[in-house]
């Protein structure tokens, strides 16, 4: 009981931090139901909760349980009432459809631009209750705004279903951000009625597009461009190798303009504005400086935020910030736990989709390990910077550097390989160098460039910031072509992820030795992913991809207009294998026979005598062909009705996994086929 009690002192105050985990847990399970649970169900587990919270108040034990109680029960009722607010999905028509709506934003790609529009109706029908996404022709040089009304006539297609069972789910996504289906134009758009001049909307995109234009009058396009995204947030002229080797270099986060660039705004504004203020020494004695510099940093972080685009993952950095300054303003501590917390429990709040998404889980685990790692080293860290020797400031700076590379890195690592299944290893090399650069010399030149701009000086800041860049450019383009640059690397299982998560969580809210058990979840995390292996056949929604991993390699049976995109989720599948072409002359009467653990056939025309085999496949609807006891057909029919079929060959027979096991029956999910 003592040890208990010391442990219990030890770590006081910090018990708090457990909250937003039972909130996001409780979200985490909601969002992993295979059927919507009734909405009664979270208003009842809250108010239990309560109860027992009112009970239990006296007493701490049974108090904080209550209170982990009541945190997961708001999570999972916030859950689902999110859900139900959001619209139904679209039935969307099939062909070619005339359709009116309001655009809502243009995106420039390098393909050609990209419309959002809302309101939108089919012919005569009543106004969609979610948004389109509209490619238009290279060709279509029709002057468009935002708040035109246009007419049209598009194909559309709706949010496709995973590419494979436990892939990733783009009908989620479409369901949460309000978009029903995305297609393309067919011929010209006509624009109907005109936007009304003005407008905040309109005004900042064409300060947006005026900041672009000055930038790459004066720099080339390899580094204009990334100035244009530090600036604007517009990333749709970054050449493409450019941008794929930011990617490999681990720089991405660079040019997703987010918390990082939030953070270097708002330290630059409250550097320099509680300097200036506490220049002159009356200001200085009747003021609150460093307050006063908070709220002035927090104000040109929303204005920065409002210039490039004002999109969720930046709010989200701004809401962060916001505590922050709240923070500086109450005299506590700038960053701390409680407040990152506080931060973790607002967003799932207002947002809990949020937490299935990479920018949530990146930032919050970066910022976790941050935070706690060096609380954690401050102790033996502290003296080393002592002294006044200029050969020890530059290598505890370095030092400082490298340290926080590779806390926010490894801390954010894992779920990069969970939800983008790549690895680069040389991140830590490449933010050592682009970070400082960035912070120190390229964003304060851009701020100045845009102070300069209204006077017609612009070029004078713009020049110097386009070297600093050129020198990130150079070294991403060096790092690209390292060995190994951009590691592919199987899907983590997600139980992996989730011991990895719990693993990281216990490692850094907690301060006695006791922490050290976050150790364990994390190892067997790794135990869990080096475990999983990949599917034996993998079969696509339409049944024009089959593969098949024998002896001999990786085959791959594809039928015309089989889906490129579906192909290249499943490369992903089988890091360092490439698809051998199933060479059908070798298949007698079109049926292909392998010699894998257990027997497979493949069927690729209608059968006259059915293989003995205890599994079978087909791109063809066998209509009940070759059934027989003991034996598993997969035929297009069935992956109609069930979506990508993934299967794992056992000596006890094949394991079957389909997409509609994996996704259930949930609002965001299409309807299945019966």
């Amino acid at each position: 009981m003592g040890t208990i009690s010391a442990i219990i002192e030890a770590e006081r105050g910090r018990f708090s931090l457990l909250l937003p985990i039972a909130m996001g847990a409780a979200i985490l399970v909601y969002f992993n139901l295979k059927s919507e649970p009734p909405l009664w169900l979270g208003v009842s587990f809250t108010a239990a909760s309560l109860a027992a919270l009112a009970i239990g108040w006296r007493y701490p034990p049974t108090r904080f349980a209550a209170a982990l109680t009541l945190a997961a029960a708001l999570g999972f009722a916030r859950a689902e009432f999110r859900t139900a607010a959001m619209p139904p999905l679209l039935d969307v028509p099939f062909g070619a459809v005339a359709l009116t709506g309001s655009i809502s934003s243009i995106d420039t790609l390098p393909t050609g631009r990209r419309l959002t529009i809302t309101q939108a109706q089919f012919q005569t029908g009543p106004p969609l209750v979610r948004a389109l996404h509209i490619k238009l022709s290279t060709r279509d040089t029709t002057a468009l705004t935002p708040g035109d009304t246009i007419t049209l006539r598009a194909i559309l297609f709706k949010p496709e279903r995973p590419a494979y069972p436990g892939g990733w789910d783009s009908t989620r996504d479409a369901y949460f951000a309000g978009l029903g289906a995305s297609g393309f134009a067919i011929g010209p758009v006509c624009v109907t009625t005109s936007s009304k001049p003005g407008g905040m909307a309109l005004c900042v995109r064409g300060l947006r597009e005026v900041i672009a234009a000055n930038i790459m009058d004066v720099l080339p396009p390899e580094t204009g461009s990334i100035a244009v995204t530090l600036l604007t947030g517009l990333q749709t002229q970054i050449p493409a190798e450019e941008h794929q080797n930011f990617i490999a270099a681990g720089l991405a986060h660079l040019l997703a303009v987010a918390g990082l660039h939030v953070g270097i705004v708002m330290g630059l504004f409250f550097t320099a504005s509680r300097f200036l203020l506490s220049r002159p020494e009356r200001l200085a004695l009747r003021l609150p400086v460093k307050p006063a510099a908070a709220i002035i940093a927090l104000l040109a972080g929303g204005a920065y935020a409002l210039l490039t685009g004002a999109h969720l993952p930046i709010l989200r950095s701004l809401a962060m910030a916001s505590l922050v300054t709240v923070g500086v303003i109450a005299g506590r501590k700038a960053l701390s736990l409680r407040g990152l917390a506080l931060a973790a429990a607002a967003l799932l709040l207002a947002t809990p989709e949020a937490i299935i998404g990479v920018s949530f889980q990146m930032s919050f685990s970066a910022v976790l390990a941050l935070i706690a790692g060096y609380s954690a080293i401050s102790n033996w860290v502290g003296p080393l910077a002592e002294g006044t020797s200029h050969a020890r400031r530059v290598t505890v700076h370095l030092a400082g550097l490298f340290t926080t590379s590779l806390l926010a890195g490894g801390a954010s690592m894992p779920f990069a390989a969970y939800q983008f299944q790549q690895v680069q290893p040389y991140w830590i090399l490449a933010n050592l160098v682009a970070v400082p650069l960035t912070a120190l010399w390229i964003m304060p030149l851009g701020l100045l460039a845009l102070a300069l701009m209204p006077l017609g000086l612009g070029w004078l800041a713009i020049i110097p910031m386009g070297w600093g860049i050129a020198i990130v450019v150079r070294l991403t383009s060096i790092i690209a072509t390292w060995p190994d640059a951009m590691l592919r690397v199987p899907p983590m299982p997600g139980l992996a992820i989730l011991l990895f998560t719990g693993g990281l969580a216990w490692l850094c809210i907690w301060r006695s030795r006791s922490r050290l058990v976050g150790l364990i979840p994390i190892a067997a995390a790794l135990v869990v992913y080096l475990a999983a292996r990949p599917p034996d056949v993998l079969i696509s929604a339409d049944a024009k991809l089959i593969a098949i991993q024998t002896p001999a390699g990786l085959l791959l049976q594809r039928q015309p207009k089989a889906s490129s995109y579906t192909l290249t989720q499943w490369q992903a599948l089988w890091p360092g294998q490439s698809f051998t072409p199933l060479d059908t002359t070798n298949c007698p009467d079109n049926i292909c026979n392998f010699a894998t653990k257990i027997s497979v056939a493949l069927i690729l025309t209608a059968p006259g005598i059915c293989p003995n085999a205890p599994l079978i496949i087909s791109p063809l609807m066998l209509r009940g062909a070759c059934n027989a006891p003991e034996r598993k057909i997969i035929d297009r029919l069935s992956t109609y009705q069930n979506g990508a079929t993934a299967i794992w060959l056992t000596p006890h027979g094949p394991h079957i996994e389909t997409d509609r096991d994996d996704q259930g029956a949930r609002p965001w999910v299409p309807a299945w086929p019966e």
